[in-house]
């Protein structure tokens, strides 16, 4: 079952697209050759930081990725993560526009978290990975 992330607007947020799992091999005469290995893109990375936000919002992120056990459990991804994103660039950042069913996880690191210099307040570093996963 799905963890839900919280949902806290972040401060910004970086987006890799999922990549064709591909490989290439260029001949001693310099042709390449490349093969395709499958029919759905995955491993898509979403960087996210929540600048100045409350302590207890970043516990909310702390208690989402021990509830997910780290990179285990797949997470529901609220809208406020897109805020500011056009309709149409929100469903490549959703994992929707791929119609490839890509599931979003914590990635193999964890969350970072860090005073910001005013008590009770914190500044977070979330990064997300897109998997297909059965």
């Amino acid at each position: 079952m799905a963890v839900a992330f919280p949902s806290i607007e972040p401060t910004s947020r970086s987006f890799t697209a999922p990549k064709w799992p591909t490989s290439g091999i260029t001949a001693q005469s310099g042709v390449t050759t490349r093969r395709l290995w499958g029919s759905r893109p995955s491993q898509a990375q979403l960087s996210l930081s929540f600048d100045n936000i409350s302590d207890s919002n970043a516990a909310l992120i702390a208690q989402a990725y021990n509830a997910a056990k780290g990179a285990t459990t797949d997470l529901t991804l609220p809208s406020a993560l897109f805020a500011g994103a056009s309709s149409t660039l929100t469903t490549w950042l959703d994992g929707s526009a791929t119609g490839a069913g890509l599931k979003w996880f914590f990635s193999e690191e964890p969350p970072t978290f860090e005073s910001a210099g005013t008590p009770g307040r914190s500044n977070v570093r979330v990064a997300l990975v897109a998997e297909l996963r059965l």
